[in-house]
C-alpha cells in the first residue's frame, strides 16, 4: 500500500516479486496516466484495510516539515492509521530547505519517521540525514529505447518549489546564455508537453543531449531514463553523480557555472556532435547494468527481509 509518486510507484509495482499492489488516492496528487500506464496488478483505493497488506511505502521530503503543506499532513494521518504491519519511508530529498536550518529539518523528520524503516535515493542523502539505507533505483531497459539523434538539448525538472534544492536559477543562466547564442533549450513540461508515457520516450529516444543542473535533487530518475534512451548527459556533481559518471566517458561533469554549461552544450550539438552520440551510447550500456530492475529487486527484497516481510 503506498502513496504517489507515479514514476516511483510505476518500478516499485512492476518487481517481479509485488503481487496485489494498491495505491491510496490522494487527494493533492492523483496517478498520472500521460507519465505512466497503471500497471495490471495496481488498483486505487479509498482506505486501509487492516489485515490486508503485508507491508506499507508512505513518502515524504523535507516539505512535510512544513504544517502549511498538505502532504506533510497527509503523511501523518495515513502513518497513524496504519499500525499492523511494518512500514517503508522513502525520503525523496535532503535537509536542504527554503527556510529551516538543515539540522531542525532533521529533527522533524526524525519524528515523522519515528521507529518506521527510512529508505533514500543516495549515499550523499544518508549522509546528509544521518541514517536510512540507500536504495538505487531501477528501471526495465527494454522500456528505453536509443534511436537516430536529432540536435537538440532537453531537460525534465518541475517549474517551481523548492528553490534551494533545485537552484533553478542556474539552469535559467544557462537557457538565457544558449538563446543569445541561438541555440534551442526545450525544458519538458514548459517548453514541450506530452501526452502519454509513449511521446515522452520517443522525445528522449532522440534527444542528443539531456542536462541535470538540480542541487539537491538525489538520483534524478529522468536522468537515468535519459541514460537509458542513449542521451549524452551533462550533469553537476552533486548527489553521488561523481561517482558514476566519468567525465567525456559516459557522461560530463559540470560546475555551477552557466558559461562552461552553455559552452558545452552548444560545442556537442555542433562540433562535437559525433563524440556526443558516442558517450551517450556509452552511458547508455553503463545505465542498462547500473541501473537495471534485477538491482533494484534485490536491494528492495534484503530491506523486506530486514523489516521482517
Amino acid at each position: 500500500m503506498a502513496l504517489v509518486p507515479v514514476g516511483h510507484q510505476y518500478e516499485l509495482a512492476n518487481m517481479s516479486f509485488i503481487g496485489q499492489y494498491d495505491l491510496l488516492i490522494n487527494p493533492y496528487r492523483t496517478w498520472g496516466t500521460k507519465s505512466r500506464p497503471m500497471p495490471d496488478n495496481m488498483k486505487m483505493v479509498d482506505h486501509y484495510e487492516k489485515g490486508k497488506y503485508d507491508f506499507a511505502i508512505l513518502h515524504l521530503d523535507q516539505q512535510c516539515v512544513n504544517s502549511r503543506v498538505g502532504k506533510g499532513e497527509l503523511y501523518k494521518q495515513v502513518n497513524e492509521v496504519i499500525q499492523d504491519i511494518p512500514k517503508i519511508v522513502i525520503n525523496h530529498m535532503t535537509p536542504l530547505h527554503d527556510s529551516l536550518p538543515d539540522a531542525e529539518v532533521v529533527k522533524r523528520v526524525k519524528e515523522l519517521v519515528g521507529d518506521n524503516f527510512m529508505i533514500v535515493n543516495t549515499h550523499k542523502a544518508r549522509k546528509m540525514w544521518g541514517w536510512g539505507k540507500t536504495i538505487i533505483h531501477g528501471m526495465d531497459p527494454d522500456d528505453w529505447k536509443s534511436k537516430p539523434k536529432e540536435p537538440r538539448a532537453t531537460i525534465y525538472v518541475s517549474g517551481g518549489g523548492m528553490e534551494k534544492a533545485y537552484k533553478r536559477e542556474i539552469l535559467r543562466n544557462t537557457i538565457n546564455l544558449l538563446n543569445e547564442w541561438g541555440f534551442k533549450f526545450y525544458w519538458i513540461g514548459i517548453d514541450v508537453k506530452f501526452a502519454t508515457f509513449d511521446e515522452y520516450r520517443e522525445w528522449l529516444s532522440r534527444s542528443l543531449i539531456y542536462m541535470n543542473l538540480s542541487h539537491q535533487s538525489p538520483r534524478p530518475r529522468a536522468r537515468t531514463e535519459a541514460m537509458l534512451s542513449g542521451c549524452c548527459i551533462i550533469t553537476n556533481r552533486h548527489q553521488d553523480a561523481d561517482t558514476f559518471i566519468k567525465n567525456g566517458k559516459n557522461g560530463f561533469l559540470v560546475d555551477e557555472d552557466p558559461v562552461q554549461v552553455a559552452t558545452l552544450v552548444s560545442e556537442l550539438l555542433t562540433s562535437r556532435c559525433a563524440e556526443a552520440k558516442k558517450i551517450g551510447e556509452v552511458g547508455r550500456k553503463f545505465a542498462q547494468k547500473q541501473f537495471s530492475r534485477k538491482n533494484f529487486e534485490k536491494q528492495w527484497l534484503e530491506v523486506l527481509k530486514e523489516v521482517g516481510v
